[in-house]
């Protein structure tokens, strides 16, 4: 699980750990791999409101086949 901290302002930062797998997630790793410097976050948070693929279902399947629940 991540962690967060509500700054004064009311921002909220986030801080997870993220593994990707190359065949799974090559859309998320050309956006990491190719992001400009001191851009990432900004596309990250583009990437996660607007969907970075079509291919990707709201109910994923985990290794051990339970359901992720967004």
């Amino acid at each position: 699980m991540g962690a967060f901290l509500i700054r004064n302002n009311g921002n909220i930062v986030v801080t997870m750990r993220l593994t990707l797998e190359p065949k799974r997630d090559a859309c998320i790793i050309n956006l990491v791999k190719n992001a400009p410097k001191g851009a990432l976050a900004g596309l990250m948070r583009k990437a996660i409101c607007a969907g970075i693929s079509s291919k990707v279902s709201a109910f994923e399947e985990n290794r051990e086949g339970e359901k992720y629940v967004p």
